[in-house]
């Protein structure tokens, strides 16, 4: 009964908050409500991985029609593991863009806007909780409501129009995602994630391959419309890149879990894994994206763009995973999303303060933050380890179970020509930084560039340097992130 209370408390605690925003509009007790929504929630699912390891579920499932909504609710490991790095990367998003934000908004804005964050973030909790397909719409149309009316604090008028765009592409995905679900609930007689449309209909192959498309079709352009933001990654508003790292970043990890939650719970892994030219095709699309994210990262002198270039070569990885479907190559998925989640994160902010601070995300203006603020410079140093994936770094544990898959002579060998390609694009990346770091600046471009106040300094040195330790923690506790992987595998397997 006590884990069943902490999971109301879980899902409805950031609504209660964003009526509090509404009410009392006051910045800074509007802040610490968010951050401390977040922290919570972090608390309560954190809490509770023990007994999802023993359990592999809680829930708490109610059939009766108005009351469903509000009472039926389901975590699984899986759920559990992606909603807290989902989480923890919106967190670090609304610390270090918090003062960039409250910048373009008076006091009854700032109200609004925490109140939409914290509607989107009841949203979110909720999409990875839920264990119905009408809820899960109905999730997933409030997350995308919320995050597009946060969008329009933007005062640039082609963010808006990108935006909007997002926003159309999400109501046409929608649609199919209904479409989906109607058909499920009418021929199948499905109504939730409990067992696959295919375990019990036989014969009805071909509408679940065009529901297969249809679903792939629809995650892509709700999850992953990263071409619409590609052109704003050099834009130096500060908005621009805290949607942008939203997008990408949390939208992603969202994306992947609904990717694998359809997978495992609505087709079913024993029919998407049956045919091996299925499982061939999904592999070969995860190393397209691999190749092409890596040559991607290979050409770019900015670093902003090079983030997102990583996020398609994470997502390439992730994808591979799922396609093999191996107790190694689904133990890479934590290790991925944790790279994905944070180490991306982090090269994204840094590039947005290359941005904003120094006019430009290049390499040559690394130069210049060295000099000028060499502690804020200091946690970039470190970052070129767990860029380089040397050994105890989350992308090399990845890599590692993906190599293992790749040694058994077979068509799943092909992963390691994407591993070689990755693995030598981050190598060279890392000698680049490593130069930017070390080589002399040109001094008329140095004394040119304004130095930050003391307060600036020490808030972007904090930012930093929390993420950097984060990212640290992971690698120093890697054996217990290693037991979380091989626990959601096996349970993965077991489905």
């Amino acid at each position: 009964m006590t884990s069943v209370s902490c999971f109301y408390l879980l899902a409805f605690l950031p609504l209660i908050a964003s009526l509090f925003c509404l009410l009392i509009p006051f910045k800074r007790l509007c802040f610490w409500v968010s951050i401390l929504s977040i922290l919570s929630a972090i608390t309560l699912v954190t809490k509770n991985i023990p007994d999802l390891i023993n359990f592999k579920s809680i829930g708490n499932d109610y059939n009766l029609a108005l009351l469903s909504l509000s009472l039926e609710f389901r975590l699984n490991l899986l759920s559990a593991t992606f909603l807290i790095i989902a989480l923890t990367a919106k967190a670090i998003i609304l610390i270090y863009f918090k003062s960039d934000v409250e910048e373009l908004l008076d006091d009854k804005n700032k109200g609004k806007f925490y109140a939409a964050f914290l509607v989107n973030l009841f949203a979110l909790i909720n999409i990875f909780t839920t264990n119905r397909y009408f809820n899960l719409f109905v999730f997933l149309e409030i997350y995308a409501f919320s995050f597009f009316a946060i969008s329009s604090i933007s005062k640039d008028c082609d963010l808006l129009k990108i935006s909007f765009r997002d926003f159309c592409l999400n109501v046409a995905s929608s649609i199919l995602l209904l479409l989906s679900f109607l058909v499920a609930f009418l021929i199948f007689k499905k109504s939730g994630f409990d067992q696959p449309i295919s375990s019990d209909i036989s014969g009805s192959n071909l509408i679940i391959l065009l529901l297969i498309f249809f679903v792939s079709i629809s995650i892509l352009f709700k999850f992953f419309p990263f071409w619409l933001f590609f052109e704003k990654m050099k834009n130096a508003n500060s908005i621009a890149s805290y949607l942008i790292a939203e997008s990408m970043v949390v939208k992603g990890i969202v994306g992947f879990f609904i990717a694998m939650k359809f997978v495992y719970f609505f087709f079913g892994k024993d029919f998407i894994f049956a045919n091996e030219i299925a499982s061939q095709i999904f592999l070969v699309v995860g190393i397209i994206l691999v190749i092409f994210g890596s040559i991607g990262v290979y050409q770019q002198k900015h670093l902003q763009p090079i983030c997102g270039y990583f996020c398609l070569v994470n997502s390439g990885f992730i994808i591979c995973a799922i396609s093999l479907n191996n107790e190694y190559s689904l133990r890479s998925i934590v290790f991925y999303l944790i790279n994905f989640g944070l180490v991306n994160l982090f090269i994204f902010c840094l590039s947005s303060f290359l941005k904003k601070h120094l006019d430009s995300s290049s390499f040559s203006k690394i130069r210049i933050l060295k000099n000028n603020h060499k502690f804020i410079a200091l946690p970039l140093k470190l970052s070129i380890f767990f860029i380089a994936s040397f050994p105890l770094t989350p992308m090399f544990f990845g890599n590692w179970n993906l190599a293992y898959v790749g040694l058994n002579p077979s068509f799943d060998s092909a992963i390691l020509i994407a591993l070689v390609v990755s693995n030598f694009v981050n190598i060279e990346l890392s000698l680049r930084l490593f130069d930017s770091l070390y080589e002399k600046s040109d001094e008329a471009e140095e004394g040119s560039a304004a130095l930050l106040s003391q307060s600036k300094a020490s808030f972007y040195s904090f930012a930093f340097w929390a993420i950097i330790l984060l990212i640290s923690y992971v690698t120093l506790f890697a054996a217990n992130f290693g037991y979380l992987s091989q626990n959601l595998a096996s349970y993965l397997l077991s489905i």
